[in-house]
């Protein structure tokens, strides 16, 4: 009979070890180059504003960063959804008056049909457009007025400065935008390999400011609601 060898038996059990783990990996990476499921993470920075009747916003720095997946239903198809952070805002010229700066936070939460063109083997055109939802979650409002002053000699202006919290209600000492936005958004992207490069454009849909209806309860005031709209150019990294 012929004796059993720990190290020849132990040496054969780690070779089938081994082997059924490279399969493994190999059938992994295999199904997740096929998963119809991939992610992204991206960053961008361009211009918000304001717009609304009788408003004349002008437009401000912004910026965004996120991160999302897309589901493709096929090689064209595909729905994207990110989940952003993202600067909004507007700047106001008061001419005589003051000038403000509206600065606004968001968490953002686009959802996006994408349609993908095939130029060649490595890049591709993907135009995209949906809805997005978004909730404010900061900002301040820098305000810089000049003030008409009762003196002896009459009105005098003085200059006067002032920092609010953007969100929350007038009566409580802040400029009374309101934390909901929700909108329609605009893509088109050109892919090469993983590297993502795009144009994007969103238009707000909610009133986040209903100027001062909330002290003073007139019609006109309510011509003057504020919605967002921005633009960017984004750059990102698929997976």
């Amino acid at each position: 009979r012929r004796s059993i060898n720990m190290n020849e038996l132990f040496g054969r059990n780690m070779k089938f070890v081994l082997r059924v783990c490279i399969v493994f990996i190999i059938l992994s990476a295999k199904a997740y180059a096929q998963s119809p499921v991939s992610f992204q993470v991206k960053a961008g920075a361009g211009i918000a504003s304001m717009w609304g009747k009788n408003t004349e916003e002008n437009a401000k720095f912004a910026y965004k960063v996120g991160v999302g997946m897309e589901y493709g239903f096929n090689k064209t198809w595909a729905l994207q959804s990110f989940l952003n952070f993202a600067s909004k805002g507007a700047n106001e010229d008061g001419k005589d008056l003051g000038k403000a700066t509206v600065n606004m936070l968001y968490l953002e939460l686009p959802v996006m049909l994408s349609a993908r063109l095939h130029l060649t083997e490595t890049s591709n055109l993907v135009i995209s457009g949906g809805p997005y939802m978004s909730y404010g979650v900061g900002g301040k409002t820098s305000v810089d007025v000049w003030l008409p002053i009762p003196s002896s000699t009459g009105l005098q202006k003085v200059h006067q400065k002032y920092k609010l919290n953007t969100f929350g209600s007038i009566t409580d000492g802040n400029m009374g935008c309101k934390r909901f936005d929700a909108g329609v958004g605009l893509g088109i992207a050109y892919e090469y390999r993983r590297i993502v490069v795009g144009l994007e454009g969103q238009l707000g849909l909610v009133k986040i400011h209903d100027g001062f209806s909330d002290l003073i309860d007139m019609k006109e005031l309510e011509d003057n609601a504020l919605k967002n709209l921005s633009a960017f150019v984004t750059i990102g990294y698929k997976f």
